[in-house]
């Protein structure tokens, strides 16, 4: 199940701002992940690549997927996205690496959805980070994937020491003869979307405001504890970024059924990733060790 459904209150979310429609939804998913350009079939090269990090896929990032399937589908070619199995500063600087707002499983589920033949995940490596920015495009775009046009947000950096922007991203392209567009940061609430404000407002508990700039709810998958007394007891996996600490409105899915039904509920989430969510009698309560999925629809107020 994808994790694009419209949000439960949209507060003004629209299409023109990265919204995703129930047609965009219906887009076949065959689509793969690919974690080398030489792995990527001949047939689906020469097309439209969308690059960027596009952690959470935001509503910023859809936007630029957008643009390259409309590119693709007027020139009868692929439309695909280069991305990065994990953030830079993972390598570069482990204690700073910022948390990850989905998993690359979600994210590649999530930029198919958007309307991506392919992605293809490059492995974040020293050799990767020291690539001079020129030579990333011109082997890496250019050559290997053969890009006819590339699509870039404006804060894109690239290449050794993050040296590369979109400006010279699009000089180098212009030598070659490779359209490259900028699209600007969309803004939302008097400010620009981005992953990074996306961190801020999830770690404050802000996760209505996290939804409006993710354009879907903040998502976590948990491993189920214990059953007690009308409560669930569920651990976060380690990896995607946890909520402050506090009690939230959740809808819940029970991951290990075939029955995937959304039930509103609440839960108390603690400080080391782990949730105490609220079972009603009616509620079908997973096995211990089943997987759930919680979505963050809002905070509850202290003392409501």
């Amino acid at each position: 199940m994808s994790l694009l459904r419209p949000l439960a209150r949209t507060d003004g979310w629209s299409k023109s701002a990265g919204a995703i429609s129930a047609g965009d939804l219906s887009r076949p998913t065959g689509a793969r992940l690919h974690s080398g350009v030489d792995e990527l079939p001949p047939a689906l090269r020469g097309g439209i690549v969308a690059i960027g990090q596009f952690d959470g896929v935001h509503r910023g990032h859809r936007e630029l997927v957008s643009r390259a399937r409309r590119r693709a589908d007027e020139l009868s070619v692929a439309a695909g996205v280069v991305t990065f199995s994990r953030h830079p500063a993972s390598l570069l600087r482990p204690l700073e690496e910022p948390p990850s707002l989905c998993t690359l499983q979600d994210k590649v589920e999530m930029l198919v959805d958007c309307g991506a033949d392919f992605v293809i995940a490059l492995p974040v490596s020293a050799q990767l980070l020291q690539t001079p920015p020129a030579d990333f495009v011109t082997t890496t775009l250019l050559r290997d994937l053969q890009a006819r046009s590339i699509v870039v947000g404006a804060n894109f950096r690239f290449g050794h020491k993050a040296a590369g922007d979109a400006g010279l991203l699009r000089e180098i392209g212009r030598a070659h003869g490779t359209d490259v567009v900028i699209v600007d940061l969309l803004d939302v609430d008097e400010g620009p979307v981005s992953s990074t404000r996306i961190r801020g407002l999830i770690a404050a508990g802000h996760v209505h405001a996290a939804a409006r700039l993710l354009g879907r709810e903040h998502c976590l998958d948990s491993v189920v504890t214990a059953h007690r007394q009308g409560v669930i007891t569920a651990c976060f996996h380690a990896g995607v970024m946890s909520p402050a600490p506090g009690v939230y409105e959740v809808a819940v899915e029970d991951l290990t059924s075939l029955n995937r039904t959304r039930r509103a509920t609440t839960a108390t989430i603690g400080p080391a990733r782990a949730a105490r969510i609220l079972a009603s009698p009616s509620f079908a309560r997973p096995p211990v060790d089943g997987q759930m999925r919680l979505s963050f629809l809002g905070r509850v107020p202290a003392g409501a």
